[in-house]
């Protein structure tokens, strides 16, 4: 079964702060089931393998949900990910946030 998950960016790297400390990155996964999980997992690897300074949340959509972490961190969708080709994915939009800003 193809796996998608949505990627949010929050905090000060996205709110443009000239010395932000970190990238937090947001991952929002459809559900807790054990597939879904995993690929969060396998995608905040790639992450953290391809972009420096980068914190990552994960959360299935109905976690981010109930406690509102998008509006409340003013997070900023950046991409969705499939399972398809997801380290190219990563890849690409790592590449995109690293050029937007210096760390």
């Amino acid at each position: 079964m193809n796996q998608t998950l949505v990627v949010y960016g929050f905090g000060s790297f996205f709110r443009g702060a000239k010395k932000p400390g970190d990238i937090d990155l947001l991952l929002i996964h459809r559900s807790t089931d054990q597939a879904s999980c995993l690929f969060a997992v396998e995608c905040k690897r790639h992450f953290q393998r391809h972009l420096p300074h980068v914190e990552v949340v994960m959360l299935s959509a109905i976690e981010a949900e109930q406690n509102e972490f998008i509006s409340r961190a003013e997070a900023i969708r950046l991409a969705t990910i499939d399972s398809d080709s997801s380290e190219s994915q990563v890849l690409d939009l790592a590449r995109r946030i690293a050029a937007s800003g210096s760390l």
